[in-house]
């Protein structure tokens, strides 16, 4: 599609025997390049599924993302677990790179976050333990994949947890907290919870003085918002942002250099007809200069019979943003029947370049 101030790109397209690329993350390495991480699947009986085989892999971009190479699988899955998946970047406050991901165990029930950590720029990568493992109850991130560090140099990894199967159980939000560089991590007091399937995928936001902002999936019909004083110790309740959303992922982030906030998500209206109550399209931005009291749409990043979905945003120092997300075309759109099962075929991981001009004044 055509839109000024935007640049599409498909990093990682599906194709035979790779049914599915999405869940990226992004950072800038010292040398000026980038640096993106995403899970990729392999045929194989959970096929493209959240239950199918995929694997941790790179590449690299020395022209600010325009293109990518150098492809490389970083981190492989363990006998008897059916896949490692929701990788994120983060650059720590000593100077390393920060590897999470999920090990997602056998019969979805169970999962450990484990760390990676490189002091060469992601070149080699050590193991660095985990912040949890073998939870009781699938515990995740989902598609909101992403490492905060904090101004006072916390860093603060908001997950969804539940007991029982990922695809049935209720989930509620909280956060693991670390002040040492990521050598130890704790849970923060507050635990989210919403009616309905719960609380999911929480994207995070810093303001000014510690004050953070949290988007969050609801089956409610629009993206919920909560609220931390304290570096991520406690959290308000959850209210919502008056944005209409189906149940689908959301991402927070601040403009840097202002105290704009920008929200990246499916701006379509609540129907209990369809899948995860709504389309996900389009993919819309909308800007906040109140720290998240109201919202003005800024306008649309990609439209059509599509499901954009598990998006993440690398924002540079002048304000630009690297907007990751999935893409793949969901028949019920395609060929204007409601009636059509719901399924995914080839699911590709695109990019949008976005100039800071375009989020507006």
């Amino acid at each position: 599609m055509s839109n000024t101030g935007i640049q599409y790109v498909v990093v990682a397209e599906s194709g035979a025997g790779n049914p599915r690329n999405d869940t990226a993350s992004i950072v800038a390495l010292k040398d000026g390049r980038l640096m993106l991480v995403w899970h990729k699947y392999e045929e194989g009986p959970g096929g493209g599924s959240d239950f199918g085989l995929c694997r941790i892999y790179s590449k690299t971009s020395a022209d600010g993302g325009i293109t990518w190479d150098g492809e490389r699988m970083l981190v492989d899955v363990s006998p008897g677990d059916h896949n490692v998946q929701a990788p994120g970047l983060s650059r720590l406050p000593s100077g390393d790179l920060l590897l999470h991901c999920l090990r997602g165990h056998h019969g979805a029930s169970s999962s450990s976050m484990i760390l990676f950590r490189s002091s060469d720029e992601g070149e080699t990568w050590q193991e660095a333990g985990a912040i949890w493992e073998r939870s009781a109850g699938q515990w995740l991130q989902g598609g909101a994949n992403h490492m905060n560090v904090l101004s006072n140099g916390r860093l603060l990894l908001p997950y969804h947890f539940g007991t029982g199967h990922q695809g049935g159980q209720h989930n509620t939000i909280s956060c693991f907290l670390s002040d040492d560089d990521g050598v130890n991590w704790r849970r923060a007091s507050t635990v989210l919870d919403l009616p309905m399937r719960g609380a999911m995928e929480a994207s995070v936001a810093e303001g000014d003085g510690g004050q953070l902002l949290m988007s969050i999936r609801t089956q409610l019909g629009a993206v919920f918002l909560s609220r931390s004083e304290d570096y991520g110790e406690t959290w308000s309740m959850p209210q919502t942002s008056g944005l209409h959303a189906p149940e689908s992922c959301t991402c927070l982030r601040r403009i840097p250099g202002t105290c704009d906030l920008v929200l990246f998500y499916n701006a379509s209206k609540y129907d209990p007809t369809r899948h995860h109550y709504g389309l996900r399209t389009p993919l819309t931005a909308a800007l906040s200069r109140d720290g998240g009291a109201t919202w003005s749409k800024v306008g649309d990043i990609e439209t059509g019979p599509y499901e954009y979905m598990n998006v993440n945003c690398m924002m540079t120092e002048k304000g630009d943003a690297l907007l990751t997300y999935a893409k793949v075309e969901d028949p019920q759109l395609i060929r204007r029947d409601p009636a059509l099962p719901f399924q995914r075929k080839g699911m590709d991981l695109c990019l949008a370049l976005i100039d800071r001009e375009w989020f507006g004044g």
